[in-house]
Parts: structure tokens; sequence; C-alpha cells
């Protein structure tokens, strides 16, 4: 896995939220988990289990195909 390091201004506030949600300790494992988080929740986002699982082919193409660019209906 390719990392790069860089500086960023970080709320403290929001990441002892996100160590306490997320389990993890230390800034870098508490960004990257929240990181990955967001990414899979958006992958699932146009997750739909009757469709994708049960459905033909034509169902799950016509059933994402009827969503917005941000995932919305």
């Amino acid at each position: 896995m390719r990392m790069t390091r860089t500086t960023v201004d970080v709320d403290d506030a929001a990441l002892s939220a996100a160590r306490a949600a997320l389990g993890t300790s230390g800034l870098s494992a508490t960004v990257n988990t929240a990181l990955r988080e967001v990414a899979r929740r958006s992958a699932l986002a146009d997750f739909d289990v009757l469709r994708d699982v049960h459905g033909l082919p034509e169902d799950v193409e016509a059933g994402r195909g009827s969503r917005g660019p941000d995932g919305s209906i």
C-alpha cells in the first residue's frame, strides 16, 4: 500500500470522536481508517440486495442507471 506523508490541520475534538467511534489510536490509524470507511460507505451506497443479488442483469443496470452522479435517486 502506498502512503503519502503530508501535514494537515486536524480538529482535535473530531479526531477524539473518530478514535472512539472507530476504536483506533493515533492520528494516522484514525485518519486512514476513517478514509477507508468513507470509501466503503460510498461503494455500498448504491448496493441494493434485492436488485443486485436477486435481480436480473438488466434490473441491476436499470436500477443503477436511475441514480444521479451523487448517488441520489
